[in-house]
């Protein structure tokens, strides 16, 4: 058939090519050697030009309608990354407490990035004088010392406001605000403006927190992070290496290889100009776990061999398995490159051209240097009791009790199938930060004691040209605006018809906020009300777009989304015809960015585990065994997932690398089982035999690898950030659950295998 022949021409063409890749390193060492120190040097060049951008930001899905119409509202309405600045005085309106506000807003006004500072120093209040006129001062117009009456008559003015409270003072009174709105092109000067602002707070009785401050912060503690973590974790693998082997150059030798091919990924994203994302930064630790994981399979072969052909004819038993392995593994991250987001896919595309990278050095610089310094040392006890006596056992305990060892994974899997049902696909900034930081100890504050922190828009907008400051179009974006406002998660919803009806009510002395019904009198109030600021942030000029601004209590990404599904329904059921409610703003689009990451973690894994399947039927070209070979591969990856919906550990950016890492080492551990499986049973050996030869084979390494691996990343999962203990953890969870299912579910299931294909046999003859 075709298909097979140039199946077979592709796999004979692999083979040559492996073979020439490892006698040509072991031949030529020193010009292999040679060869990636240029490569190394020419890279470290490249990072030079390395840039970083690690800002939570970088996530942001700036394809598509949604952001396109982010981008309209920021040039319509202007910038809306907020700070809030809160401090806390000993009795409502405190003096003290009211001349640091003074003076923070003072400051922050003359900052470069800043749009405008609300306080109760800045913002207007919206009151009709006795003689009829309107007064349009802030709450404090005046400089101290503020008279107890007078402050006093302020606090009931707040009171009274319909944008004031909660906003600019809370509830009691005690703390007060200071609203810091940036540009909307602010670009680099958001970090700055932040420590500006924690200077200007100093370390008095106050909390400052927003958008901006989570951008920068997450970017600062997860560089943090790699600095402190990467170091340790490369010394806590040095330290399991030579544990194993007893050998300076098995220590050396994976670090370098998988180093090298990290080190080179990293060069080629700078000659590229394509940044460090928060993602991306993950990418040195896979890269170095991965690449350790293919040369232990080397090092376990070449204990004591030093000759050139005896090291050929021994690397040439693994060459295989691990070029498959790394090609599966480049795979699953090329899936990833299906997210419509920009950092995510090229987290998709480095990830898999590193991995190629790092599979690359394993199967050349590995061999070269293993030829110039040799692991002398011969197997250790360890090494010969895993070989020998354990894999001897597990391969008897499971032939024995292989339909209650599969039955045994079955009930796992069902159980874990329950918990990806409760799997959570969000993503809350706020929490990646521990209780007691001062990142999550301030947005906690200010969300208790002001109106959320978390802003979006709704923009109402007229596609008839009918101005949205008809009565009836006022009346009803009023009745949405209180629909909002009364929802749980949101703390503060504030339109143009607020101040209309507050207006209205001081001239005209009516009981309540009514609306107006007179399309003259709302022209002329909002003429009246022009000279505010803040007016322009509520209404386009045209008067053909009104902006609902809201601010929810909850960042969790699925709330805002639901906040946004809520208040486009109301619009589509109850709103005016001829006007349509589309929902926008920063925390709407880092919402609906890390909704895009979780469901296209799902994506990306269906597409890596159809592609896997492809390869694998290539390789071992018949379906049984290529489906026996990727039962091993899903249950992990189902096993963890529901693992982490019970948990409670939600699908975010913290896990964006997971299902690639876990397809990696679980493909990597059952490639090397089935190859060598296959090439024994295909010499005559039977099932259970070629199993024990395989296993003892083999196993060393799978559990070497899982040994060094699970070091590498347990470490991660000491740290108090949840983005790196999540990764830690789950990763180091994943690289046991592929350990015990290719050890245990795999040759059950090769075994059963045999015996189908035995009963088919006789039952045909």
């Amino acid at each position: 058939m075709p298909g097979i022949s140039i199946g077979s021409r592709a796999r004979a063409a692999g083979s040559r090519l492996l073979r020439w890749l490892v006698a040509g390193s072991l031949s030529r060492p020193i010009e292999v050697t040679t060869a990636w120190a240029l490569l190394l040097l020419l890279s470290t060049l490249c990072i030079a030009k390395l840039q970083f951008e690690t800002t939570a930001g970088s996530l942001l899905n700036r394809n598509g309608e949604a952001w396109e119409r982010y981008q309209g509202s920021l040039d319509q309405f202007g910038g809306d990354e907020i700070i809030v600045a809160a401090v806390e005085g000993e009795k409502a309106l405190d003096p003290p407490t009211l001349s640091q506000v003074d003076r923070i807003t003072g400051e922050m006004e003359n900052l470069s990035g800043v749009r405008r500072v609300d306080s109760v120093f800045t913002v207007p209040l919206v009151r009709a004088t006795t003689d009829g006129g309107l007064n349009l001062d802030p709450a404090i117009a005046g400089d101290p010392p503020w008279p107890p009456a007078a402050l006093a008559r302020v606090r009931s003015e707040l009171a009274e406001d319909r944008i004031a409270p909660g906003t600019l003072l809370s509830k009691d009174g005690r703390v007060i605000a200071v609203n810091i709105l940036l540009d909307g092109d602010v670009g680099d000067r958001r970090e700055a403006i932040v420590d500006e602002v924690q200077r200007s707070l100093g370390h008095n009785r106050g909390w400052f927190s927003g958008v901006p401050v989570f951008e920068t912060r997450v970017g600062a503690r997860t560089m943090r992070e790699i600095a402190f973590f990467v170091p340790i974790t490369l010394a806590m693998i040095g330290l399991g290496l030579f544990l194993l082997f007893r050998s300076t150059s098995a220590v050396v030798i994976p670090l370098l290889t998988s180093g090298a091919g990290c080190w080179a990924t990293l060069g080629l994203m700078g000659i590229l100009g394509s940044p460090v994302t928060i993602v991306a930064m993950l990418l040195p630790s896979v890269l170095l776990a991965l690449g350790c994981a293919y040369v232990m399979h080397i090092l376990t072969v070449v204990q004591g061999v030093t000759g050139t052909r005896d090291l050929d004819a021994a690397i040439g038993r693994v060459a295989r398995p691990i070029a498959l392995s790394g090609l599966t593994t480049a795979i699953g991250f090329f899936a990833i490159a299906s997210v419509e987001i920009d950092a995510i896919r090229a987290l998709g595309a480095y990830g898999g051209v590193g991995v190629l990278i790092v599979l690359a050095s394993a199967l050349t610089l590995a061999p070269a240097t293993i030829r110039m310094w040799p692991v002398r040392r011969r197997a250790s006890r360890l090494h010969r009791w895993i070989g020998e006596t354990l894999a001897t056992r597990l391969v008897a305990v499971v032939s024995r009790r292989r339909a209650g060892t599969v039955i045994g994974w079955a009930f796992i899997l069902l159980v874990s199938t329950l918990g990806v049902a409760r799997l959570q696909v969000e993503t809350d900034g706020a929490r990646w930060w521990p209780l007691g930081s001062p990142v999550r100890d301030s947005w906690e504050a200010i969300r208790e004691r002001l109106a959320g922190m978390s802003p979006m828009n709704v923009l109402i907008e007229s596609h008839q040209g009918k101005v949205v400051t008809d009565p009836q179009v006022m009346a009803r974006i009023s009745e949405f605006t209180e629909y909002l406002d009364a929802l749980p998660d949101v703390g503060k919803a504030v339109s143009i018809a607020d101040p209309i009806r507050q207006l209205h009510r001081g001239f005209g002395g009516h009981e309540g906020y009514p609306v107006p019904e007179d399309a003259n009198l709302i022209a002329q109030y909002l003429l009246l009300l022009d000279s505010m600021d803040q007016i322009h942030d509520l209404i386009s000029e045209d008067h053909l777009i009104a902006n609902v601004l809201l601010r929810a209590d909850n960042n969790g990404s699925t709330h805002l989304l639901e906040i946004a599904r809520t208040a486009e329904q109301w619009w589509e059921e109850r709103g005016m015809a001829g006007f349509s409610a589309k929902t926008t703003g920063i925390m709407f689009e880092f919402a609906r960015a890390e909704e895009e990451i979780s469901w296209g973690q799902i994506k990306g894994l269906s597409l890596a585990l159809a592609a896997i399947g492809v390869v694998l039927l290539l390789v071992f070209r018949q379906p049984s065994i290529a489906g026996v070979a990727l039962i091993p591969n899903l249950v992990p990856l189902v096993v963890i997932f529901g693992g982490m919906g019970v948990l409670g550990v939600p699908l975010d950016a913290g896990t964006v690398c997971l299902g690639s890492l876990a397809l990696g080492i679980a493909v990597d551990d059952t490639i090397h089982v089935v190859t060598t499986f296959r090439s024994l049973r295909n010499r005559g050996e039977a099932s259970v035999a070629s199993l024990e030869s395989s296993f003892r084979l083999v196993l060393p390494a799978l559990i070497y690898t899982t040994v060094i691996v699970g070091i590498g990343f347990v470490v991660l999962g000491l740290s108090q950030f949840t983005l790196t203990r999540n990764l830690g953890i789950v990763t180091t969870a994943v690289v046991v659950i592929c350990l015990l299912a290719d050890t245990t579910l795999l040759p059950a299931l090769l075994i059963r295998r045999d015996e189908c294909r035995r009963s088919g046999n006789r039952v045909s003859s």
